[in-house]
This record gives C-alpha cells, structure tokens and sequence, in this order.
C-alpha cells in the first residue's frame, strides 16, 4: 500500500492515491534515475576509459483516469498542476515517506475518450527523494542538577550543560550528503574546527567569534554556504574559510566528527541535521 499526493506553490495538497475523483493507472520515475557515463575511446585498444558520471534528471509520468464528473474533475487538477510551475511530490509506503520537487512539463488529456485520461510529466531537477523528516545530533548533553526535597541558601544551577566534541552522525540515506551545522558558542572561540574522524578531512574557520555566536555551515551540494550570527546580524564567512577545508560529506551509514578550536574549544556547542537521500523508493 502506498500513498501519494502533490503540493502546489501556494501550499495546497491534493492527495491521488484514496481520491474517488481519480484513479491512477501507473507512476513512473520512482526508480533510480539514469546515470549519464563520460566514456573515451583509445585508437586500437578495446573498450573504452571511463572520465566521469552524472545523475540525470528524474522525471515522474503520472498517468490518471478521471472519474465523473470528469469535467469538473478534469479541471481541479490545473489548480495543482500547472504549467512549468513548481510541485513538491510525496510518496509514502511501507518502508520511506519521502518527498521531492520539480516542474511540470506538460499534462497531455484524452478529452474524447470514453474514459479521460490525464498524463502528468513532471521534471526533478534535484534527482534523489528526500527524507520527510531529519536526523539531528547534538554535541552536547544537559544534565539535571534540580532536586527535591529543596532547600536553598545559596544561588545553585538547575542544570548543567556538558559539551560533547565527539558524535556519531548518522546518513540514513542511499546517497551520499551535506548536512546543516549550527555552532554556538558559550564562551570565546578561536579558529573552530570540524574535524571527519573517519577520512581526516576538515572544516575550519579562522576568525575568532565571541559568547553567543552563532556559525551556520550548508555543506548540501548547490547549497554551500557558512555565516556568522551575532546580535541578529548575519555576515558571510566564506573569506574566512581555512585553506585546506572540505565542505564535509556524509556516506551513508555512520559518520563520526570531532569538533575543537586553537581555543576555546569546551565553548563550543554543535548539531547536524542531515536530510536523507535516496535514490529510489
């Protein structure tokens, strides 16, 4: 059993699948997207040498039999899909609840069929699904000091928060991805550092950031970009980049990071939230 459903650019929704109005005959492009293979062929040798790959587009044909009243049917539809509009499809069934975006293309009617259909092509430039839902790991833990029965003479803490500079992150994906890592500072910091245990590989700002901060690092592929917050003024960091560093990747699986500084180190306070990718459903 599955279920899938479509929203619009002003956020309406308009579920296919347990609709009486419409009855899907096939999706197609649920699959894993084609790959488009770079190959060069040496004179005389057999075979070729592969140079490089690429993930093509994704594109989802949905074909629909449109139930009476067709006419009046027919047209909810264009309120959903419109032409070279933006869409957000999701898809759910027993196993992934995922989601992706694209644009129609086109949606071909068979107006004087005994039964009208409805062929829905819609173009994903991004070609993996989403995850519905993140995974977030923090690096810190708070551990309740509060107790009863409660008397105090003195000022004491509620709670303490313990900075944690090592976490496994996990990649529940089929695909390789960035994550979003928010670094607050609870103290002054020095030259911060995001260090992949696994393959060495680093990220590192050198500027100094006082208590309060906020660094905001995307290392999602066509969304890269890392900022400072302070006072509710955001600057770009991206000049302050370490020579060296690597907008880090998550294999899917379990990644393990290493947060320090030159210093202030124990001031540093971070999470990922990495958005699932898959291939296919």
């Amino acid at each position: 059993m599955y279920t899938f459903s479509v929203e619009n650019k002003y956020g309406e929704s308009l579920e296919l699948t347990h609709n009486d109005n419409y009855v899907v005959k096939s999706i197609e492009g649920l699959d894993p997207p084609d790959n488009i293979l770079n190959l060069s062929r040496i004179a005389g040798d057999d075979g070729s040498v592969f140079n490089s790959a690429y993930t093509d587009n994704r594109t989802i044909t949905i074909t629909l039999a449109v139930n009476e009243p067709a006419e009046a049917n027919r047209i909810k539809l264009y309120r959903y899909f419109k032409a070279k509009m933006p869409l957000r499809v999701f898809y759910k069934n027993g196993e992934r609840d995922v989601y992706i975006d694209g644009y129609v293309q086109s949606m071909p009617i068979s107006f004087f069929a005994k039964k009208q259909i409805v062929q829905i092509v819609i173009v994903c430039p991004r070609p993996f699904f989403k995850g519905r839902f993140e995974n977030v790991t923090d690096f810190s833990t708070v551990d309740a000091l509060f107790e009863f029965p409660f008397s105090i003479e003195s000022p004491i803490p509620f709670s303490d928060m313990d900075a944690d500079d090592t976490a496994v992150v996990e990649n529940d994906g089929d695909v390789e991805t960035g994550a979003l890592i928010t670094i607050s500072t609870i103290g002054a910091v020095t030259n911060p550092k995001i260090i992949n245990s696994q393959t060495n590989e680093y990220f590192q700002i050198d500027d100094t950031f006082a208590s309060g901060d906020v660094i905001i690092l995307n290392t999602t592929k066509k969304e890269k970009s890392v900022v400072k917050v302070s006072d509710g003024v955001t600057t770009s960091l991206v000049g302050k980049i370490n020579y060296g560093s690597t907008w880090l990747q998550l294999v899917p699986g379990s990644n393990v990071f290493y947060v320090t500084a030159s210093v202030g180190a124990a001031n540093l306070v971070t999470s990922f939230e990495v958005v699932n990718l898959f291939e296919g459903v």
